[in-house]
């Protein structure tokens, strides 16, 4: 007890000359409390509400969705919004919602996590809600791959038991399968004529249980879709909170729960999206808020700044776009979503591991099982790759298919501006890591400022 009052104490101290020196979305004074006292997640106190977000994909979206809302409501709430989602971070998040006494003074806690610890992080935490989005294949040399951490998740429900409640992924064949031992709720999704394109790799093509070939009623990305096992019962589980229409031009659907159909406003026209928006409602309903409420909240929300921002001039919209380099699952879906928005446009592509430039992959396997052939679409004018792998990006797209006379390769990535064209082009999406969001925006906005040079000529 003695060792956690010390790295409660140290860790608020740290906290306060962060913020001081303008750095308070550090997670270091979480680490600090963390390296002292090991068991620090267990021992500090939790607020009335703590709801963990995780999934390969779409947790950072979703937890910023259900944060607005408690905070919208008056809700004092600690969320490591910055995608701190490990250990340190958790740390952090607790530590602020307490007393230099270790009594609770906020009202909730909403943690985005990492699948890859779960188990022993939330097994400290003992949330209230685990809200699962999805388990896809991810980086190898992070995640391995998607069996795996289905385990780590899994194992995190079986420690939890009836502690925490379930709410998950009905038309994900394989998050649907966890949590068998926990209370648990699904949300899915009905046929919206999504056509999906084919991925070079499959997240999962076998039934878990008979081994035969899964098959699917209708499929709307990846292998999310109402599926079934031709030998045994293995089927999509029937859903709580079901969205039975989904307009993705006008941006709503109808969401039926009980018989009761309700209409939901819509974040932005991809698939994925929606499916956010979908498990969203079903955490913020089952935390009993009211479906109006919820309908109303979302008319003000948009993706978050760390996936989306976008600027415009002279009729031409230039965006950021997060994407994930080594996770395959979340470049190929955007790559996909890419191919079929509809606008003329130019790709900027930013995905070269700069975060890990000192200790690189030991493979490259994720470039050839990302479906780069997804970017051969008649609607991407131009493809521009910069940075320290931009050959590396040049041979895939190539062997994508995809003419050379579309490619440009840039070493310096400072010249990409120069390589942007303005006619006949609609749209920029500069992809961009998700921890390189400052560089993504700053090539925006160079790519910008050189359209407004050339107008001053």
């Amino acid at each position: 007890m003695i060792r956690f009052y010390i790295a409660l104490w140290a860790s608020k101290f740290a906290m306060w000359v962060y913020k001081l020196r303008g750095g308070e979305r550090n997670d270091r004074p979480g680490l600090l409390a963390f390296k002292i006292c090991p068991d620090f997640l267990k021992r500090i106190s939790k607020p009335p509400l703590v709801i963990c977000i995780t999934g390969t994909n779409g947790k950072s979206t979703t937890s910023a969705l259900v944060n607005n809302k408690l905070v919208s409501e008056g809700y004092k709430v600690s969320f490591n919004d910055w995608g701190a989602n490990l250990y340190a971070g958790f740390a952090l998040n607790l530590m602020r919602c307490v007393t230099i006494f270790n009594r609770s003074r906020y009202d909730a806690s909403v943690l985005e996590a990492d699948e890859r610890t779960l188990d022993v992080s939330m097994g400290m935490i003992e949330p209230n809600y685990i809200l699962v989005t999805n388990i896809c294949k991810d980086s190898l040399r992070r995640n391995g791959h998607p069996e795996f951490i289905f385990d780590i998740v899994d194992r995190t429900f079986d420690i939890l038991g009836d502690k925490t409640m379930a709410i998950l992924n009905a038309n994900d064949p394989i998050s649907s399968q966890l949590a068998h031992n926990s209370r648990r709720v699904f949300y899915g999704m009905s046929d919206i004529k999504a056509d999906p394109f084919e991925n070079k790799v499959k997240d999962i093509a076998v039934c878990p249980y008979c081994g035969d070939y899964i098959r699917y009623n209708y499929r709307l990305y990846r292998h999310m879709g109402d599926f079934y096992c031709p030998t045994c019962d293995f089927k999509t589980p029937e859903s709580k909170y079901y969205a039975k229409k989904v307009d993705l031009e006008n941006r709503q659907m109808i969401v039926t729960e009980n018989g009761q159909d309700t209409v939901y406003p819509l974040i932005s026209d991809a698939v994925y999206n929606s499916y956010n928006v979908l498990s969203c409602i079903a955490l913020l309903r089952e935390i009993g808020r009211e479906k109006e409420d919820i309908a109303e909240f979302l008319k003000s929300q948009q993706v978050t700044k760390i996936r989306e921002t976008c600027v415009e001039y002279k009729g031409i919209k230039y965006y950021t776009y997060g994407a994930k380099s080594q996770n395959i699952s979340a470049a190929s879906t955007v790559f996909e979503y890419m191919a079929k928005e509809p606008s003329d446009k130019d790709v900027v592509l930013l995905l070269d591991e700069l975060q890990d430039k000192n200790h690189p992959t030991e493979t490259l396997t994720w470039l050839y099982e990302t479906d780069y052939e997804f970017l051969n679409s008649p609607n991407i004018k131009k493809i521009i790759v910069g940075g320290h792998m931009f050959l590396n990006q040049k041979l895939r797209l190539l062997l994508a298919g995809i003419p050379e006379e579309k490619i440009v390769c840039v070493e310096n990535e400072a010249d990409i501006p120069q390589h942007v064209d303005r006619e006949g082009i609609e749209k920029v999406y500069v992809l961009f890591e998700i921890d390189c969001l400052t560089k993504a925006r700053n090539m925006r906005d160079a790519i910008v400022r050189k359209a407004k040079e050339e107008d001053t000529k």
